[in-house]
């Protein structure tokens, strides 16, 4: 009976790892007490070029699951009806074309230009600018599913300002960094 159990148990097992493609950390115990004396091990492997679009195993370097699509710019803007005071913007969208879920972090900012009359300014709720100077923010913006899942993020940008002349344009720029982090078991 202890057999069979143990049988069903390791089918079960490798029916699993090889339907989701990640192993977490199974094992099997092989007792001679018990009258046992040999096991399965399931074996996978990766031949040719890896490609992180597929669901399957692992490959030895996690981060070559990273496969996202992000915008090249990103807008934000004051409102007329805030007297140019409140800064919103439209929706931008991050795609995980990964088969395996991947976490979006913000890292910081870089080379940011004409922001000293930017009050606050946040993407999504992290915080970028205060006063016009970068925040040293480093957090995680949001967790995408793999390529078979809610696979796109959202985000935006609000804030305040306080122009000098709210009738003159002013053009602030700054890179918003991202960092992305495969999310496997």
């Amino acid at each position: 009976m202890k057999k069979i159990v143990a049988a069903l148990i390791s089918t079960a097992t490798i029916a699993g790892i090889m339907a989701t493609g990640t192993i977490a950390r199974a094992e099997q115990v092989i007792d001679g007490r018990e009258g046992e004396t040999s096991g399965d091990v399931l074996v996978r492997g990766i031949i040719g070029e890896f490609d992180n679009t597929t669901p399957g195993p692992n490959p030895e370097d996690l981060d070559q699951w990273i496969n996202v699509t992000i915008p090249t710019t990103a807008l934000f803007y004051t409102t007329k009806a805030s007297n140019h005071t409140t800064i919103t913007s439209p929706e931008h969208t991050i795609t995980n074309n990964s088969a395996v879920g991947v976490i979006a972090s913000v890292s910081g900012v870089d080379t940011p230009t004409n922001m000293a009359e930017v009050d606050s300014l946040k993407v999504n709720t992290i915080d970028l600018f205060e006063d016009g100077k970068p925040t040293e923010t480093v957090a995680e913006l949001f967790r995408l599913q793999g390529n078979q899942g809610t696979n796109e993020g959202k985000f935006t940008f609000t804030g305040k300002v306080t122009p000098v002349n709210a009738s003159a344009e002013l053009n602030p720029t700054f890179k918003l960094v991202l960092s992305f982090s495969p999310n496997v078991a």
